[in-house]
């Protein structure tokens, strides 16, 4: 009896063995086969991640999360042109040399300079003014001994505040100034007052243009 319950209990024994040991052998695979597809997932979204980002951040060179690296990029830009423009203007048949301010006076009116060349800005400097001193100054382009061309008026007022100010001279389609050729020459700074005329300003634009402005003097028109 005993020896025939040993036997049943050892069939038993072997069968819960041989089914685990067969579920074993199922799950491991299992397990296996789920480690791959997790790893597999896991490297295409990483992939899919890099194809949308990276042309983003190739593409907009100019877009960056640092804004220091902006601003050093821009400096160093600026440093480069200059550099450039200064290398040329060496290299040239007649370089630009700037000359010392001369400052031209007219009563409280003054310009720093006889003698412009293109691109060059014009500082016009106003002393005090009396509170009656009231009128217009105008830029004249002298064509011959007869013609003007009038560039721009300004008007005037000692009863208010005045301030100094650059004025540039440069191609205009509206006001008739396609080349270069136009601008160079003599000029006149007039005053046309109410109480009284100040005495003109004469100046004159060189055929010469100040280095790295060349493109802004070429025909327009």
């Amino acid at each position: 009896m005993n020896l025939e319950r040993y036997c049943v209990q050892s069939k038993v024994f072997r069968d819960f063995i041989k089914m685990n040991f067969m579920n074993v052998k199922i799950v491991i695979p299992i397990f296996v086969i789920i480690t791959i597809v997790v790893v597999v997932f896991s490297l295409t979204q990483n992939e899919i991640i890099e194809k949308q980002t990276s042309p983003e951040i190739s593409d907009s060179p100019e877009i960056s999360d640092s804004p220091e690296i902006n601003v050093e990029s821009k400096i160093q830009s600026m440093l480069d042109k200059i550099k450039e423009d200064k290398t040329k203007n060496d290299n040239s048949i007649q370089p630009y040399i700037p000359t010392e301010r001369e400052w031209i006076q007219a009563g409280p009116f003054l310009i720093d300079k006889s003698e412009y060349v293109l691109g060059e800005k014009i500082f016009v400097n106003i002393q005090k003014l009396n509170k009656n001193d009231k009128g217009t100054m105008i830029f004249t382009k002298i064509i011959n001994s007869t013609h003007i061309f009038e560039y721009k008026k300004m008007n005037f007022d000692g009863s208010k505040p005045q301030q100094n100010f650059y004025l540039g001279i440069s191609l205009s389609e509206i006001r008739g100034l396609c080349t270069s050729d136009q601008l160079v020459g003599d000029w006149e700074l007039r005053f046309i007052g109410e109480q009284g005329q100040f005495n003109k300003l004469d100046f004159k634009i060189k055929n010469q243009i100040l280095p790295g402005s060349e493109k802004y003097y070429d025909p327009i028109c």
